[in-house]
């Protein structure tokens, strides 16, 4: 963008030859059309700007998931369909769902991910607290609200992304007794340890269970 200083063109609002003029302020301004691009240099932009942090996506999920294979499978267990395993769901929902742009820039954001997702009532007013025997899980007893029974079991999870390690217990405790304990011994403590919770319910028509949307619950 260049001022024009020439007292004839100012006032000039629009193109004239490979200049494009226009007002700013009652300033007139000009700066050169950008040039044409062949077919194939849009191809090659496109790939370039798009294609790449798509496929940059791609391999960022698929290192996120290493480890949580089997979680996955309990978490996602009513998205299989056809040849859509668990694991594509939660992959796909990862995608689309839980990235967190900054620029150019782009990462996973924990409290984005979901280790399940379902229809069933969540958990109300979880934490989750680290104890000298693991993590100890606790919620409000709201059975009886919509879907909610009782007899509700926890699914606790808690994840390292940085060393790709998982701990899980798939039937915790039931819905009504309000807190559960996942025993874990913590050693090395390189990278964060996320909290995720939700629950299940059993269906007598199907092998399969009836689960809630996690909730995360933060670093322990």
């Amino acid at each position: 963008m260049a001022r024009v200083s020439n007292s004839s063109l100012e006032g000039l609002n629009g193109n004239m030859g490979d200049m494009i003029y226009y007002q700013i302020n009652g300033v007139t301004y000009t700066r050169r059309k950008p040039r044409k691009r062949s077919t194939a240099e849009k191809k090659r932009m496109k790939i370039s700007l798009i294609n790449k942090r798509s496929q940059g996506m791609f391999a960022m999920v698929q290192k996120y998931l290493k480890g949580l294979s089997l979680a996955i499978k309990f978490g996602f267990q009513n998205e299989v369909k056809g040849a859509r395993h668990a694991y594509h769901a939660c992959s796909s929902y990862t995608r689309l769902n839980c990235f967190t742009l900054d620029g150019q820039d782009y990462h996973i954001d924990p409290a984005l991910f979901k280790i399940s997702i379902g229809t069933l009532l969540g958990a109300e007013e979880g934490e989750a607290i680290r104890t000298d025997e693991g993590v100890l899980f606790t919620w409000r007893d709201n059975s009886g609200t919509s879907s909610a029974k009782e007899s509700d079991q926890a699914f606790l999870v808690i994840h390292n992304p940085t060393k790709e390690a998982v701990v899980w217990k798939e039937l915790g405790n039931y819905r009504k007794h309000g807190q559960d304990l996942l025993k874990h011994s913590f050693g090395n403590p390189e990278g964060d340890w996320h909290a995720y919770i939700a629950f299940s319910q059993e269906n007598s028509r199907s092998k399969k269970r009836k689960l809630s949307d996690s909730i995360y619950l933060g670093v322990v």
